[in-house]
């Protein structure tokens, strides 16, 4: 009987050791089917990496354009994008073939100032169903919804702000003539409608001459020196920038003619200093940096998947003898 117990213990005390080296093992994880199943894709950037962004822009031929890209690089460097700038040389061709370039080079967003309203449309539809966000600065497209947003300013507001200044100046009567940028552009576009709006508050206010300028002094200069020829009666001169409005300046001063308001559009360093001497006087300033820092915080935050707003505007500011020196950087 005692041998028996001593037998039934000895069972006993294997079977608890056994138990206890089972409860001491690692475990070993359960196994799930996972069978095609995919990670869900934020199109963020892998590995911490800075997003890959491109800016199109329409040119680089005037100060606008130089502080636009200057400024881009600037807050890319700071917020931490690896950017690209394409510049289409006015051409939309171009600028198509730059925007399906960034695609294939692997861009996490695009930022585009387009040559045309309508022309940019196709390659912003095409870039964005290849699942590459598109944002549009400052100069919008026809159809803003085939973009994912809009960074800029309201054109037909800087327009109506522009113009109003221009015809208060000539106490709301006389000949003004309007130096455009490209048609079918944007800017042109919007200032455009802006100033037409104003125009129809005052209607003894006359558009003698219209022309596109292509935002050159240059083209401006010949085109105000043709007007100057004929002999007709110039009161004042409302430029959708400020280097056409430089332009009808030198026009003026070559021909010997003073007085006549001019009035121009970004508020760039020459034309804040020709206010400053009294050459200049007035341009609205489209805060072009601000639109710059919105435009790279929204391609960061695309490229990580946020969710952003359909539009960023920055607000415009008249500048003229009264406020210059609050924005002269000299």
């Amino acid at each position: 009987m005692k041998s028996k117990a001593k037998w039934v213990l000895a069972l006993l005390l294997i079977l608890s050791i056994i138990s206890m080296s089972v409860a001491c093992a690692p475990s070993t994880p359960a196994t799930t089917d996972t069978e095609g199943k995919k990670p869900v894709d934020t199109d963020a950037p892998d590995d911490g990496k800075e997003p890959v962004v491109y800016f199109c822009i329409s040119h680089m031929t005037n100060a606008w354009a130089i502080t636009a890209s200057e400024s881009m690089e600037a807050e890319a460097k700071k917020q931490g994008a690896n950017l690209t700038v394409l510049e289409a040389g006015q051409d939309i061709n171009t600028q198509v073939s730059q925007v399906e370039m960034a695609v294939t080079n692997g861009a996490d967003a695009i930022i585009i100032e387009p040559v045309s309203a309508e022309g940019a449309i196709a390659a912003i539809k095409k870039a964005e169903q290849d699942g590459v966000r598109v944002i549009v600065y400052n100069q919008n497209i026809a159809d803003p919804s085939q973009a994912t947003t809009f960074v800029g300013v309201s054109n037909a507001d800087m327009g109506y702000m522009e113009m109003k200044a221009a015809i208060d100046a000539i106490d709301g009567k006389g000949n003004v003539v309007l130096l455009l940028g490209p048609m079918g552009s944007e800017g042109q576009i919007g200032r455009s409608a802006g100033y037409d709006k104003a125009l129809k508050e005052y209607p003894d206010v006359n558009v003698v001459f219209e022309e596109d300028a292509q935002w050159t002094t240059e083209a401006a200069l010949k085109l105000v020196e043709n007007w100057i020829s004929t002999g007709t009666e110039i009161n004042a001169v409302v430029s959708q920038n400020d280097n056409m409005a430089l332009g009808a300046i030198k026009a003026f001063e070559d021909a010997g003619i003073d007085g006549v308001p001019v009035y121009g559009v970004d508020a760039v360093d020459d034309a804040l200093k020709a206010i400053k001497k009294g050459r200049l006087t007035g341009t609205v300033d489209q805060a072009t940096a601000e639109q710059s820092r919105l435009a790279i915080e929204v391609a960061i935050k695309l490229s990580k998947g946020e969710a952003v707003e359909k539009e960023y505007l920055a607000e415009p500011t008249l500048i003229d003898i009264s406020n210059v020196d609050d924005y002269l950087t000299e």
